[in-house]
């Protein structure tokens, strides 16, 4: 009896390991095959899109070079993650018709469960549409500077989804595109410097006047900078009078994303400026007065 049960138990095994060898033989291998085939068709598809890309993104149709290169990555971006999606998702049938299992019905039933999570899916077709919509409209590419929903940083990826910002301190930031309402774009163009200073009332303004544009031009002939400067930073006017002395605006134009660094120099300059002709910077100060009975 025990011999018989032992007998027929080698007999199972060796039949059941007969058949996994036979459905290894016949489709571990496509498996493998249709793996490797949508890995190499993707790579394939990505770059021969990309090149495609390079070449139709024309010079002419962009003020610099950089601005272009940013509408680039930002294309390149969105295909990556787009024909990822379909090449992976082809492969996924294939593998299941592969494996014996008839897509049609499954195709059917995932479209009733599709209506039936039709409204759980709205966030996703809306962070979707408003994805497509900014890449469209060129709101704002990767590598530009921009605020959204209080939270500043550099675009590192648009995806089909999300904008993906890394603030100053490091910190990487996925927003749902549907959630964007308002975006600021810092490095759009051009950058701007509108700064207000405050002098002393005894300032004489017209040698206020020739300092900052004197600075200014200064600033704009040296090597570092001349580039990036567009219109050097100058007076433009006396805006005001407070309890502090008199608000000056200086203004300035620089290539897009170079206003901060062109900004901190004119303010190390102007500072040495001031102080060797002895132009005084009010600052505020409280003096305590002993209260007396």
């Amino acid at each position: 009896m025990w011999e018989t049960l032992i007998t027929d138990l080698n007999t199972s095994a060796e039949n059941l390991g007969k058949l996994a060898a036979t459905w290894l033989a016949l489709h571990l291998l496509n498996i493998i095959i249709i793996l490797i085939g949508a890995r190499i068709i993707r790579v394939v598809a990505t770059r021969a899109i990309s090149k495609l890309i390079h070449k139709t993104v024309r010079h002419d149709l962009f003020p610099t070079e950089a601005d272009r290169k940013k509408r680039i990555e930002t294309l390149d971006s969105l295909v990556s993650a787009s024909v990822r999606v379909v090449v992976w998702l082809v492969a996924g049938m294939m593998i299941v018709n592969e494996l014996g299992v008839d897509t049609g019905p499954l195709l059917a039933s995932a479209g009733i469960v599709g209506i039936a999570l039709g409204f759980g899916a709205q966030s996703f077709i809306k962070d979707f549409v408003s994805g497509v919509f900014i890449i469209v409209e060129n709101q704002y590419r990767v590598g530009d500077i921009i605020q959204i929903n209080d939270i500043d940083g550099v675009v590192e990826a648009i995806t089909i989804r999300t904008t993906v910002l890394r603030d100053l301190d490091g910190n990487l930031h996925h927003v749902p595109n549907g959630s964007i309402v308002v975006t600021t774009n810092k490095t759009m163009d051009y950058g701007r410097i509108n700064e207000d200073i405050v002098v002393g009332f005894d300032t004489d303004v017209e040698q206020l006047e020739h300092i900052i544009n004197h600075t200014g031009a200064q600033l704009a002939a040296v090597a570092e900078f001349k580039d990036d400067i567009i219109d050097p930073p100058h007076f433009a006017r006396v805006t005001g009078f407070n309890e502090r002395g008199m608000s000056i605006k200086i203004l300035g134009k620089t290539t897009p994303g170079e206003q901060w660094r062109v900004k901190g120099e004119l303010y190390k300059r102007l500072k040495k400026s001031f102080d060797k002709h002895h132009i005084d910077i009010p600052y505020p100060h409280q003096v305590n007065v002993p209260f007396k009975r």
